[in-house]
C-alpha cells in the first residue's frame, strides 16, 4: 500500500519565485492537461522565469498539436515535487510562454518533528563511523547534537574528526544522551558543511554533519531525549535560546501589552486583537513570535540590551496598528504579495496598506514614552535591500541594523506560521536571494547558526 504525499499551497510571491527559479534547466519537469478521462503529458524544461513580465518560458521536448494559445495547463516541477496551474500566453513550435503562477502546490517532505538544540544544552550522542566490509574502520565518537528527528540527526564535529565523516559513509547510532539504542540504528552520512558554534564568549569552528537513518527512531525515545530543554521544535516555535531569557521576554510582552492598553491610539487595535480567531488569532501569534525571534536573533548578534528588548516588543505591537479595522491586511508581506491580491481590495484597504509604515511611525512620534529610533524602524519595516520595498525604495546600505533585524524576523515568523513543518535551512534557501547584503547577511548567518 502506498503513502499519499502531503502538499501545501503557497501564495507567497517570493517562495513561488524561488521554487520555480530553482527548477530552471531541471530534467523531470513536464507539462500536462486533462483530456477526457486521461491527460496529455509533455516533457519540458523551464528556460526562463520573469515575474516582471508575468511569464515562465518553457522549452517542450517536441512541438505538440494538442496544446493551444489561451489554454489552461499544469506544470509539474522536479524541485520539491511542486506544481502550478497557468495559461498558455503564446506557443511557437517547442517554446511555450506561461503566465507566472499566483499559487503553487509543493510537497511537504518532513514526516516527523525536528528538534534543535543550543550548545549550552549539551546534548550528546555516541555513534560509530565505519566503512562497509571493513571492520578495522570502526571508530566510536561522542558528538554534540545540533538537531534530531525520528529519521535523522545533525551533529557538530571538530575539524580533526572530518576524515571519519565522509559523505556517503556509514554510521551506527548507539546512544542519545544516557539513552541506549538497542539494537543500534544505522544510517548514511548525507552532508558536511563548515559550521561554528558559540559558547559564552567563545567560538568553536568545525563542521555540521547530517545523516539519515535506515530505520526511524522510536517517537518515545526522541521525547525522552528532548525532554523540556529543547531550544525550539516544529511544534513549539521558539527561537530564544535561554529558558530564563525566554521567560523574561514573555514577561516583558505581558507588561508592555498592559501598558499599551492605557494609551489612546492603541486601544482600538488591541481590542481588535482580542476578538477571537481568524485574523485576530493570526496577528496575536505573529506579534508574540516576532518579539521572541527578534530578541533571540538580536541577542545572538550582540546588537541589543535588556532595554532594547522593550523597544523591539513595542515596535512589534505598533507596526501593524494601521490595520485595526482591516486585520487581514497584516498577512500581506510586501509589494509583491499586494499586487497578487490588489484586485480583491477596496480603495480604503489599499490606502491603509500603503500608508501603514508612515502611520505607525507617526504614532510612535506622538508617543512621549516611545524609543528614539522606533520611528526609523517603523518607517523602514517594509523596505528591502534590493530597493523593491516601500515607502522609499531604499537600498540595503540605507536600512538600519535593527530595521534589518525586524525585516528578516518578520519574514521568518510569517514563514513559520504558514509552514507547520518549517526549517531554518529551507527558510534561508527561499529568502537568501533577496534578504542579502550588509546587515541582512549577518542576520541570516546568525539564524543559520541557531
Amino acid at each position: 500500500m502506498g503513502t499519499k504525499k502531503k502538499f501545501r499551497i503557497t501564495k507567497r510571491f517570493q517562495e513561488i519565485l524561488q521554487i520555480v527559479g530553482k527548477s530552471i534547466s531541471d530534467r523531470g519537469t513536464f507539462l500536462w492537461k486533462p483530456e477526457g478521462e486521461n491527460r496529455i503529458k509533455i516533457s519540458c524544461v523551464v528556460e526562463e522565469v520573469d515575474p516582471e513580465k508575468n511569464r515562465v518560458k518553457v522549452l517542450l521536448e517536441a512541438p505538440s498539436s494538442k496544446l493551444a494559445n489561451g489554454e489552461t495547463v499544469f506544470l509539474k516541477l522536479h524541485f520539491r515535487d511542486a506544481a502550478f496551474k497557468a495559461r498558455i500566453v503564446s506557443l511557437e513550435g517547442k517554446v511555450a510562454i506561461l503566465g507566472f503562477p499566483d499559487e503553487l502546490a509543493l510537497e511537504e517532505k518532513r514526516s516527523s518533528p525536528r528538534f534543535y538544540f543550543h550548545p549550552s544544552e549539551e546534548k550528546f550522542a555516541q555513534l560509530v563511523t565505519f566503512k562497509a566490509g571493513q571492520p578495522d574502520s570502526e571508530r566510536l565518537h561522542a558528538v554534540l547534537v545540533c538537531d534530531v528527528s525520528q529519521g535523522g540527526l545533525a551533529i557538530f564535529i571538530p575539524a580533526k574528526l572530518k576524515p571519519f565523516f565522509e559523505i556517503g559513509g556509514r554510521i551506527r547510532l548507539w546512544q542519545l544522551g544516557d539513552l541506549r539504542i538497542s539494537p543500534p540504528v544505522e544510517g548514511e552520512l548525507l552532508f558536511s558543511i563548515p559550521f561554528s558554534i558559540y559558547e559564552g564568549m567563545g567560538k568553536r569552528d568545525g563542521f555540521k554533519v547530517g545523516m539519515k537513518f535506515s530505520d526511524n527512531l522510536q517517537e518515545s525515545l526522541i521525547a525522552r531525549f528532548v525532554q523540556k530543554t529543547t531550544v525550539f521544535s516544529i511544534d513549539d516555535k521558539q527561537l530564544v535560546r535561554d529558558q530564563e531569557f525566554r521567560e523574561n521576554v514573555k514577561a516583558k510582552i505581558g507588561s508592555i501589552h498592559k501598558e499599551l492598553t492605557r494609551k489612546g491610539p492603541f486601544k482600538k487595535f488591541l481590542a481588535a486583537l482580542e476578538k477571537g480567531g481568524g485574523d485576530a488569532h493570526y496577528l496575536r501569534q505573529h506579534i508574540h513570535l516576532l518579539c521572541q525571534v527578534m530578541a533571540g536573533l538580536g541577542t545572538r548578534l550582540g546588537w541589543i540590551s535588556d532595554k532594547s528588548v522593550d523597544k523591539l516588543i513595542y515596535i512589534a505591537y505598533l507596526h501593524d496598528i494601521r490595520f485595526a479595522q482591516h486585520l487581514h491586511l497584516a498577512r500581506i508581506q510586501g509589494k509583491r504579495d499586494f499586487v497578487q491580491i490588489e484586485a480583491t481590495l477596496s480603495e480604503e484597504e489599499k490606502v491603509a496598506f500603503w500608508e501603514s509604515p508612515a502611520y505607525a511611525a507617526e504614532i510612535a512620534r506622538q508617543d512621549l514614552s516611545s524609543f528614539p529610533d522606533a520611528i526609523k524602524i517603523l518607517m523602514q519595516q517594509k523596505e528591502l535591500p534590493d530597493t523593491s520595498g516601500f515607502p522609499q525604495g531604499i537600498s540595503g546600505a540605507q536600512i538600519a541594523p535593527l530595521s534589518s533585524l525586524f525585516i528578516v524576523s518578520h519574514y521568518f515568523v510569517d514563514y513559520m506560521i504558514e509552514n507547520p513543518s518549517w526549517s531554518i535551512d529551507e527558510f534561508i534557501k527561499i529568502h537568501k536571494s533577496f534578504l542579502k547584503g550588509n546587515y541582512f547577511q549577518k542576520i541570516m548567518q546568525a539564524l543559520q547558526e541557531s
